[in-house]
């Protein structure tokens, strides 16, 4: 998949995904060009898209890069994250004043997409969670308004997961 062209808030054409290696890609090069912010609505930080080191290394560095930008997962089962030490458990406990994990709200758990908004404007969307059919679009303004504001109302109402910070000693 060749997404040299796609320009995050510039490209508006909608890429249609199937696999995982598509969707990490198009994950991979939407984090390499936020500036702001990325909202993650996952069920349980799909190892296949995720936990990657590529993935883990863009993360890093837009969290370092500026301090006023911040990454917010909302992560539905956390425990096959927990079990298995996905990468970005790792990487938000070492960066926990701009990577932030939640677990939703009781009547948000059963919410059975995932998606990611980068910057306010680009969105990578799956409307089942389980599946790997979705569209991504790095342009796509109303769509990352409306879901901006889907995972802000249940970011409001979740609590931060506590079981993935790192204990200090």
């Amino acid at each position: 998949m060749d997404l040299s062209g796609y320009i995050l808030g510039e490209t508006d054409r909608p890429i249609e995904l199937g696999t995982a290696g598509e969707h990490h890609e198009v994950a991979l090069a939407m984090i390499r060009q936020a500036r702001r912010e990325v909202y993650l609505l996952s069920h349980d930080l799909d190892a296949a898209i995720l936990d990657h080191e590529d993935i883990v290394l863009a993360l890093s560095a837009f969290a370092r890069d500026n301090r006023f930008s911040h990454v917010h997962i909302l992560l539905q089962t956390p425990e096959k994250a927990m079990r298995h030490g996905h990468r970005l458990v790792g990487l938000a406990q070492r960066l926990s004043s701009s990577i932030h994990i939640h677990q939703p709200a009781e009547e948000h758990r059963g919410f059975c997409e995932s998606f990611m908004v980068v910057d306010g404007i680009g969105v990578i969307h799956r409307p089942l969670a389980d599946r790997y059919e979705g569209i991504a679009n790095f342009k796509t303004p109303i769509e990352a308004r409306d879901r901006r504001a889907e995972f802000i109302r249940m970011w409001e109402h979740s609590t931060p997961e506590i079981r993935l910070r790192r204990l200090q000693l």
